[in-house]
């Protein structure tokens, strides 16, 4: 209810709750309880990437506990991106307590693409009527979806109907499609976190055929209403800094597609020259500066320190923000250099290990395990992909999203690791 709740509602979700305990915050201690409780707590330990995740874990809190007296609560908040990675460690010891669970995940995840219209519409609300939704808990409306987090849950949606676990209508993909294109007219990066992890479960899955007759598709639909549009209006490039104003239409598609293949239209580069001046500020600072080992710890605010807090653009200025709009570079910034090491070993480790018993499903013939372990890591990829251009394991909406398929994918695999026959019935 929690992770659906983030998907419909957003930031507005994220601020229920009694302040400083938020959904995300209560949910973690309750889990906590309940993982104790299952008394598979400790054998969620039995893997390389949740034994990395620990010791990150670790390190993280001891970077953010001297720094609690300075900054307090928001030292914790910054402390997420990784300390979210305990419900990792809750989803996988339910799992480990009970292997049937893995059955009622799969069942109820079905529950989000009942939600695809009420997504595809809080987008559509929070883009263009976003002052007239009522603010009901703390600064920001009762709904507020953003194009990154809506674009995650489109690829994890898709690949959860590609493996079969779900018939789809025609209504539905067009719905799926219209939500796509207002994802696509907003957010270069959320684009990438839906194209590549579904492709890569067309090719897996081998729909090489509905691969190419979608991408013909596509062309074909876009190129008509790119003729339309220059036919009988008037499309005149507008200084779109904030790309949450970018107007949907194929022109501004053609522009979003050409500024991730190449270089786009310059008064559209801002958000990327902006991303790119900061990290190498954080690079000079730890790859090649003082704080290398250390970082700057938890708690800072790095748009202030480094100097990023807007635009520099007053007629768009970027709304507050605390972090790099990478979260490779915010590790990097705020626990240095052996951090990021460590940090890139925990992903690595986690794709690897699910890959490769996507790989032994796939020889042994189990293509039900083939299928889940190739949606849990499609859904993640979505969101790393994310992460690396937005700030999104910064906060709950994503970040508890994906420990909770980090979780899922440890889970999984050890108790497909565990079986003794060669058919595993679901």
């Amino acid at each position: 209810m929690v992770l659906l709740g983030y998907a419909l509602m957003g930031k507005g979700f994220a601020y229920l709750g009694f302040p400083p305990l938020y959904a995300g915050e209560i949910a973690f201690l309750i889990g906590i309880i309940v993982a104790v409780r299952t008394g598979a707590f400790i054998g969620t330990l039995a893997t390389l990437p949740a034994v990395l995740l620990l010791v990150l874990m670790a390190l993280v809190f001891a970077r953010t506990l001297p720094f609690f007296g300075l900054y307090g609560f928001d030292a914790l908040r910054d402390s997420v991106i990784v300390i979210y990675g305990g419900f990792a460690f809750i989803v996988a010891a339910l799992l480990l307590e009970n292997a049937n669970r893995v059955n009622t995940l799969v069942r109820h995840y079905g529950i989000m693409l009942a939600t695809l219209p009420a997504i595809f519409m809080g987008l559509l609300f929070t883009k263009y009527w976003g002052e007239y939704i009522p603010r009901l808990f703390g600064p920001v409306p009762i709904v507020d979806v953003g194009p990154s987090q809506v674009g995650t849950h489109l690829a994890g949606m898709m690949v959860f109907a590609l493996i079969g676990y779900r018939s789809v209508s025609l209504a539905w993909i067009s719905t799926w499609l219209a939500t796509f294109a207002l994802v696509v007219v907003t957010n270069r990066g959320a684009t990438l976190a839906v194209v590549l992890p579904v492709t890569l479960a067309m090719l897996v899955l081998g729909k090489f055929r509905l691969m190419l007759t979608t991408l013909l598709a596509g062309t074909a639909i876009l190129a008509v209403l790119f003729a339309l549009e220059s036919t009988f209006s008037d499309y005149e490039a507008e200084d779109t800094r904030n790309s949450f104003e970018r107007p949907l239409s194929a022109h501004q598609i053609f522009k979003n597609i050409e500024g991730i293949i190449g270089d786009s239209d310059p008064r559209d580069e801002g958000n990327k020259q902006w991303r790119l001046n900061w990290w190498d500020v954080i690079i000079n600072d730890t790859i090649h500066g003082p704080n290398f080992w250390t970082g700057r710890g938890f708690g800072l605010n790095l748009a202030d320190a480094d100097g990023f807090a807007g635009t520099g653009d007053p007629r768009n200025p970027r709304p507050p923000t605390r972090s790099p709009h990478s979260a490779h570079m915010t590790v990097l910034a705020r626990v240095g250099v052996p951090g990021l090491i460590l940090w890139a070993f925990v992903l690595l480790s986690w794709f690897g290990m699910v890959m490769k018993s996507l790989l032994t499903a796939r020889l042994r013939g189990h293509e039900q395990w083939v299928g889940l372990f190739l949606f849990i890591g499609c859904y993640a990829a979505a969101v790393i992909i994310n992460a690396s251009f937005d700030v999104v394991l910064e906060g709950p909406m994503q970040g508890i999203w994906f420990w909770c398929l980090f979780g899922f994918g440890v889970g999984s695999v050890m108790i497909y690791r565990a079986q003794t026959c060669n058919e595993y019935h679901w």
